[in-house]
């Protein structure tokens, strides 16, 4: 028996049940065996079949060819050949029996034979379970206990004779009892306990394609696939078609562009460390499925241009309680890295709990050098090397209480404190008719504090998907930050010591409504209506040490108040209709703005209002190859971050100074993309994005050579390009993924313009064993790139990955090296109103890493319930 898919059932069951003629099938086949046609209508149609091999065998061969021939009619015409028998469980499940018992007819008719329940301990009724009846090695009879666990036997039993009774199913302890015609009334309700062990028995009859696409989006099924086991959420997205993750953490889709991530639907506010962190403590055994949107649709609020990585964890869990410890400690050069954590989750009846938290302590070192060359003819060069002593704290908490089967309340706290110690020695060459030596030494010190409280409601009104959403949402956001810097030149006057104090707080209050509306004959709407208020608080306290007195220098401190409103209304409807589909939205958000420089006075006020449509075209070409074709557009927004917007100054040295920018406009991107898929594994696409008033990172020279770096709204910026990729198992122990991007970004102001072409491409090769560690080899190279008017030089690395899983599965030990052959260099240049910059950064990145993940459970599984957040682009705006 099929167990796997019975498990299917408990998720399904609650749909509301549709004719099967409402689901036309159109097919060509020629002496297949049936379960190719099973394999067939599941694509076309979505249902999922249960049924025995003993009763669907190898040997049954079918020929056909229909056009939109409803579903049940072929079954029907198949079925009566073969002997068969079916029944629509659900809306997208049908189980097959054999016609001689008719074993799928559940409903007590017949006085032959006698009924009973099947229930777990505590007298619930389990749903289909797996009842057989025999006679010495006979089978008689087999049916399915129904979904509150009655079940009928209707053989004629004979007086004397001895029978036997096996019951199964999916998480329980199999049942067998002997009993005769007389005792039959032990079986009136039977009892089965659970199995912690049932999972290594699951079959599964059918499997989804590694990518599947959407009118909107491309899926990556991670569960029952290469990728279910034994890695971590961020080793899944390494591993995953069209998905670039740097060494650093950063995350990219396409371009140079780098994007949202989401958990649930749940925006990940966190840093690009923080984040790196979080994904490598969550495990693939979680993950059902990663949604890669590259043009946001209408649902999703306008702000970002990169597009979104959506992770989405599995459901359908019974009460107990789970959780998962891990460890890591990394050898980083001279220094290390080691963390620490763990999660739990609890549910009994209908209230569920949840909690995680991590540790992180990291220290590691670079060196970089810098050269300055002047248009008068002088130089700065400098050489840095920098020391980082960093430590981590995040936690999450969470409960959700379920009202009833379609209505929940739920509350969740989340919290991190990150500080970062960090200490620059720099020694300095200014070059002018006379040499200037000196030396710089920078203490850097900050303090994150994050905290995150949601409160929502969700109402499911029907089976097919309606719902009625509401979130509510508090966060703040708290950073002390102190950077010492201390100066000595051969020329005393010009030594100087100094310090920069910029505290700063931050406070959203967000409040949405989202409604789903879904129809039978494959129609959506969704629209929404969201409300947030944003408030910052930003200092920046300059001081010079006079004689042993720090002293405040008013010309370049500052204290900036900033208040941001904003009112957003969505709507989207997508519509089936046959092979294609189309998704088309329409956003419309206004945004006031407020910025006060308490110290100087200066004050803006803006208004703006923005509609930001999108169109998503998908047309299948071919089911059975895996091609279709899509074409989707949408306009997008990116906000000036908060820090952009302050114009503070912070003085890393004499000769480099950092400063927000309150002038700058909002930036407007439309994105067009077309893309082609076939064989299955193989996709290539096009894009382009065209953005007005781009904003970007600029280096300047101001008074005294020194060189200030801000950003600005450059005229416009262009990307385009194109990308591919592959994942394919080459041999039963051999899955390759390979991605190719090639793009070409361009960004230009009133007197400079700068154009890119980048060539990137990355290969991840695993070779999986039995008895041996998974080998897992990632390469990845990128050409020189563009961003503002600065060029990035190449990347390359190759890293090398050892694993294995260990205590019954349940533990998986991981050797990893990074950067194997050390090749991974930092190196920018740019070129600004005759100003040169030649810049050349080396980290640790070879790196020993060793780690261990320890997954238990103890009782049944649970239900892990989705906490939404409404304040989601605004937190990343932080910049924490």
């Amino acid at each position: 028996m099929r167990k796997a898919l019975l498990l299917l059932i408990l998720v399904w069951i609650a749909n509301v049940s549709v004719s099967a003629q409402e689901k036309p099938l159109t097919l060509a086949l020629r002496n297949e065996p049936l379960k190719t046609l099973f394999k067939q209508i599941e694509k076309q149609c979505g249902y999922v079949f249960i049924y025995s091999d003993e009763i669907v065998q190898d040997t049954m061969k079918v020929s056909l060819n229909v056009k939109t021939t409803p579903t049940a009619a072929v079954l029907e015409r198949i079925f009566k050949e073969k002997k068969l028998v079916f029944q629509m469980i659900s809306d997208k499940l049908i189980a097959v029996g054999a016609e001689a018992n008719n074993q799928l007819k559940t409903s007590i008719t017949s006085q032959q034979g006698f009924n009973g329940t099947i229930a777990d301990k505590n007298g619930a009724g389990i749903p289909f379970a797996s009842i057989t009846l025999m006679r010495s090695a006979d089978i008689i009879e087999k049916v399915f206990s129904s979904d509150k666990g009655n079940y009928q036997l209707k053989h004629d039993f004979l007086p004397d004779y001895s029978y036997q009774i096996l019951v199964s199913c999916v998480g329980y302890k199999p049942l067998e009892i002997s009993f005769k015609q007389a005792d039959t009334a032990v079986l009136k309700r039977l009892v089965m306990f659970e199995d912690a062990q049932h999972l290594q028995t699951v079959n599964i009859s059918s499997n989804r394609p590694l990518i599947e696409r959407k009118t909107d989006r491309y899926i990556v099924n991670v569960e029952n696939g290469s990728l279910a086991q034994g890695l971590s959420a961020f080793e899944v997205l390494q591993k995953s078609p069209g998905i670039w993750v740097s060494q650093d953490g950063s995350i990219r889709i396409k371009g140079n562009q780098s994007v949202m991530v989401m958990i649930n639907d749940v925006v990940q506010r966190m840093s690009q460390d923080d984040l790196a962190e979080y994904l490598k403590s969550l495990r693939s055994e979680d993950i059902s499925k990663i949604e890669v949107i590259s043009n946001p649709p209408a649902e999703f609020e306008a702000a970002g241009t990169g597009g979104i990585v959506h992770i989405i964890l599995k459901k359908s869990r019974k009460d107990g309680m789970n959780g998962s410890l891990y460890g890591r400690y990394q050898k980083q050069g001279k220094e290390s890295l080691w963390s620490g954590g763990g999660s739990v989750a609890y549910k009994v009846k209908k209230l569920y709990v949840a909690a995680n938290g991590s540790y992180t302590k990291d220290r590691n070192s670079s060196f970089g050098e810098e050269t300055v060359f002047y248009p008068d003819g002088s130089t700065f060069s400098n050489k840095t090397n920098r020391s980082n002593n960093i430590s981590r704290h995040q936690y999450r908490v969470s409960a959700v209480y379920d009202i009833s089967s379609k209505q929940s309340i739920a509350i969740q706290n989340t919290g991190s404190t990150n500080q970062l110690a960090q200490l620059f020695l720099t020694d300095i060459v200014y070059q002018t008719s006379v040499a200037q030596l000196g030396y710089a030494r920078s203490d850097w010190d900050r303090k994150i504090n994050f905290n995150s409280t949601t409160l929502n409601y969700t109402w499911k009104i029907d089976s097919l998907g309606s719902s009625l959403k509401f979130i509510g949402d508090y966060s703040e956001n708290a950073k002390n930050e102190e950077n010492k810097l201390s100066t000595s030149y051969t020329n005393p006057l010009k030594s100087m010591l100094s310090r920069t104090l910029t505290p700063s707080s931050t406070e959203i209050y967000a409040a949405q409504a989202d409604y789903t509306k879904t129809w039978k004959n494959k129609i959506e709407f969704k629209g929404g209506v969201k409300y947030s208020a944003i408030e910052r608080d930003n200092e920046s306290i300059s001081e010079n040490d006079v004689q042993g007195i720090w002293v405040n220098n008013p010309s370049i401190s500052n204290r900036f108040l900033y208040k941001e409103q904003l009112a957003m209304l969505y709507a989207t409807l997508e519509k089936t209709i046959g092979p294609n589909s189309i998704k088309i939205g329409l956003r419309a958000e206004e945004t006031i703005s407020n910025g006060l420089s308490v110290t100087s006075a200066d004050a803006f006020k803006r208004k703006y209002f923005g509609l930001f449509p999108s169109v998503y075209l998908m047309r299948t070409l071919n089911e059975d190859k895996g091609s279709s074709v899509f074409l989707n557009y949408s306009k997008r927004l990116q906000r000036p971050a908060f820090n952009d917007l302050n114009p503070y100054r912070l003085q890393v040295h004499d000769f480099m100074v950092l400063t927000g920018n309150p002038d700058l406009l909002p930036q407007y991107t439309h994105n067009i993309q077309a893309g082609y898929n076939f064989l299955r594994h193989y996709n290539v696409d096009v894009y382009y994005a065209a953005t007005n008033n781009l904003i970007a990172l600029l280096a300047n020279t101001i008074e005294n050579n020194v060189v200030e770096y801000k950003s600005f709204n450059f005229k416009n910026g262009r990307e385009y390009g194109m990308n591919m990729n592959a994942s394919h198992q080459l041999t039963k122990i051999w899955q390759s993924n390979t991605n190719l991007s090639v793009y070409r970004a361009r960004a230009s102001t009133n007197t400079l313009g700068n154009s890119k072409t980048t060539l990137a491409a990355k290969s991840m090769q695993t070779i999986s064993f039995k008895k041996i560690p998974t080998l897992d080899v990632i390469a990845e190279y990128k050409s020189p790139s563009l961003s503002g008017n600065t060029r990035l030089g190449h990347m390359f690395y190759v890293d090398v990955m050892l694993s294995q899983k260990i205590l019954k599965q349940k533990g998986v030990l991981r050797f990893y090296v990074s950067d194997v052959l050390n090749t991974v260099r930092e190196k920018e240049f740019s070129i600004n109103n005759g100003t040169i910059i030649d810049f050349y950064q080396k980290r640790q990145t070879r790196n020993f890493s060793l780690s261990f993940s320890y997954n238990f459970s103890l009782g049944k599984k649970f239900n892990q319930n989705n906490i939404e957040q409404s304040n989601k682009e605004e937190n990343r705006r932080m910049g924490n």
